[in-house]
């Protein structure tokens, strides 16, 4: 009766393991139950064979560069797998995990056609949509986004036109799934963390933050943003945002915060590509919240004609936009938020590739933060953006000269001039800030002179690193000149002005 107890307490104690992917302990624990529990001979099996190849893609995640390595690297785990893909592994009830770990495993050797045979010998499509555990939701969610990508890799033998539409909607299928499960998967990884622990000493107990260095690794990665991108790529953009929107309001999980980053920002693209301003999006997002009339906000599980959908944002009080215009903005001021969140301030070296990456993350928002917003004559909210990036965008041209541009759209001529001063000294060989500036000299501050001196600029600019500008330098220089001979009442220096600028326009 102890030697029962002593095994459960090891399987116990082996799944608590596999949720929280120690496969170290996991292995060994499995080895302790092979020897203390003959019975559980196929069991302990399979258990070693996942965790020496969980540890080893944890180590050489499965990508293209690591397929070599991976061919001599994982042939023990898949000795472990392949004898329990067998019937004594059905009777042991891991035979079906057996399959789909092989199929990952063969995706990462890049053997490809092998890795779908045993998806197929798993019955993967006609799996029963339940409620699993947590280990076991990753392993399906990751067996359709390995599904998925083989079949990119292995394209119909035919070239029918069926075929074709056959293979691409079980492509688009997989991905949809694997990623309905792997945002279900992340929520549930996110309950378990943040489940409360005792302590014993106090008799009190906290919840634990969740973990923010999980990484959901280069598959689940994949199956949460190839869908959409394979509508786009048939041209299906409706299809596309339908799947970003479905994506967006599930609840979110501490390992979707920077993905959800990138989402947002691709469906405000997808939008901003054929936008009309006048569809009415609030019907379509009302139908993923059927629980919008009531009078709380709550989390519920709006999927609840299937266990594989994950949890959505839900209630009365959600801002629900309008119009696609609306939901663009909206879209472009979180991921605007986000990226002000992830802003590198720090301009230590060991820091550079960090800063680089959140600033231009932060640069393709603010990008088209200013296609949408002077499309629609939003300029005050746009300046606002920029002066909120001002604080990490040190000796950043790019955000200087939108943030110029801005102001002079809102008039504010002066603030636009010294900003520029400031982007002609980050470019000190670009001609177009000296030409903005001198413009804004001769039409909006009566700065004549200084005008001048930004066209001579300019010019010398142009002379010392060609821009295909020349003609445009000598038209400022002559525009100057020309202001200059109208408030001069000197004759002679009048005609020399008025020489200057007629040679200049010649």
């Amino acid at each position: 009766m102890a030697g029962k107890s002593r095994s459960y307490r090891i399987e116990s104690e082996i799944e608590k393991s596999r949720e929280e992917s120690n496969w170290k302990k996991v292995i060994d624990l499995a080895e302790q139950l092979k020897l203390r529990s003959p019975n559980s001979e196929y069991l302990a099996t399979f258990l070693i064979g996942e965790g020496k190849l969980e540890s080893f893609l944890e180590e050489y995640p499965p990508i293209d560069a690591n397929i070599s390595k991976a061919r001599t690297g994982l042939t023990e785990a898949k000795r472990f797998l392949v004898n329990t893909a067998s019937e004594p592994g059905k009777k042991a009830g891991v035979m079906l995990d057996s399959y789909l770990l092989l199929g990952k495993l063969h995706y990462a050797m890049g053997m490809y056609e092998d890795s779908l045979n045993y998806y197929n010998q798993a019955e993967l499509q006609t799996l029963t949509e339940k409620q699993l555990p947590s280990r076991s939701l990753r392993i399906v969610a990751e067996s359709y986004a390995i599904k998925g990508m083989c079949l990119e890799k292995v394209p119909p033998s035919s070239s029918s036109k069926y075929k074709q539409a056959e293979w691409d909607e079980q492509r688009i299928k997989c991905f949809e799934l694997a990623g309905d499960l792997t945002l279900l998967y992340l929520q549930e990884q996110d309950k378990l963390q943040q489940q409360p622990t005792i302590n014993t000493s106090t008799g009190s107990y906290s919840p634990q933050p969740p973990n923010p260095e999980r990484q959901i690794g280069p598959v689940l990665e994949t199956a949460l943003q190839r869908a959409p991108i394979l509508y786009i790529q048939a041209g299906k953009l409706q299809s596309a945002v339908t799947r970003y929107r479905t994506m967006l309001s599930a609840v979110e999980s501490s390992a979707t915060q920077s993905l959800r980053l990138t989402l947002t920002r691709q469906l405000a693209e997808v939008l901003l590509r054929g936008v009309s301003g006048t569809n009415d999006v609030s019907s379509s997002l009302r139908k993923s919240n059927p629980a919008s009339n009531k009078k709380l906000t709550q989390i519920q599980n709006s999927g609840a004609d299937s266990p594989w959908k994950p949890r959505k944002y839900t209630g009365f009080n959600l801002f629900i936009p309008r119009n696609e215009n609306e939901e663009i903005i909206l879209l472009l001021l979180i991921s605007e938020a986000m990226a002000v969140r992830d802003a590198v301030l720090s301009q230590s070296p060991e820091f550079k590739e960090a800063r680089i990456h959140a600033y231009d993350n932060a640069t393709a928002i603010y990008d088209l933060l200013t296609i949408a917003l002077v499309r629609w004559g939003h300029a005050d909210l746009l300046h606002e953006s920029f002066e909120r990036a001002m604080k990490f965008s040190f000796e950043e041209p790019h955000v200087w000269m939108q943030h110029a541009l801005c102001l002079v759209t809102m008039g504010q001529y002066a603030h636009a001039l010294s900003i520029l001063k400031e982007v002609t000294k980050l470019l000190p060989t670009k001609v177009i800030p000296c030409l903005l500036a001198a413009r804004i000299c001769y039409e909006q501050l009566n700065q004549v002179n200084e005008g001048l001196e930004w066209s001579s600029q300019a010019l010398s600019r142009e002379m010392s690193s060609p821009q295909s500008l020349l003609s445009r330098c000598h038209l400022y220089v002559g525009i100057g000149y020309s202001l200059q001979a109208a408030a001069i009442h000197l004759k002679q220096e009048k005609q020399y002005l008025l020489s200057s600028a007629i040679e200049s326009f010649h």
